[in-house]
């Protein structure tokens, strides 16, 4: 029960949620592969409805910093032309999905808010991203992707 705690704190991280957490626990701790992904997942599920409780207070307080007004402006302006591409409801679920520095369900709501989405929509496509995403990197801690990628190299 403590690693589960644990492995759920881990993913609440902004920046590190799922693609930190996951491994970590299959990894280094050692628990049981399902346990872990279910932990990992129901907490980067919980990071969009956190947020949106949260977004007047927390987008009040960040925004005073410069660095967060800077990091504010650069999502915008590249958000908005691979949204355009792939139409606002796939193209952020996609972003989401991609388990890269960057991305996840915390960028994915500030391009949410930044693209003024309604926020049911918005929950919906940043869950399916993180769907998305729990299913990449448990294929890649459990070997899966290694071994497909091994076998067409």
């Amino acid at each position: 029960m403590q690693n589960i705690l644990h492995i759920f704190l881990i993913t609440m991280i902004p920046g590190v949620e799922v693609r930190g957490a996951l491994p970590y626990a299959i990894g280094v701790l050692g628990m049981p592969v399902w346990e872990a992904l279910l932990a990992a997942t129901l907490a980067n599920l919980c990071i969009a409805p956190l947020f949106y409780l949260l977004e007047k207070p927390a987008l009040a307080i960040m925004s005073k910093w410069k660095w967060f007004q800077r990091y504010r402006s650069r999502l915008a302006v590249r958000s908005k032309s691979t949204l355009a591409r792939y139409g606002l409801f796939v193209g952020l679920a996609l972003f989401v999905a991609i388990p890269l520095p960057g991305t996840g369900a915390y960028t994915g709501c500030l391009i949410a808010e930044i693209m003024r989405m309604k926020k049911p929509l918005a929950i919906a496509c940043i869950s399916l991203g993180v769907l998305g995403a729990c299913t990449i990197v448990f294929l890649a801690s459990v070997g899966i992707i290694k071994g497909v990628l091994a076998k067409w190299l």
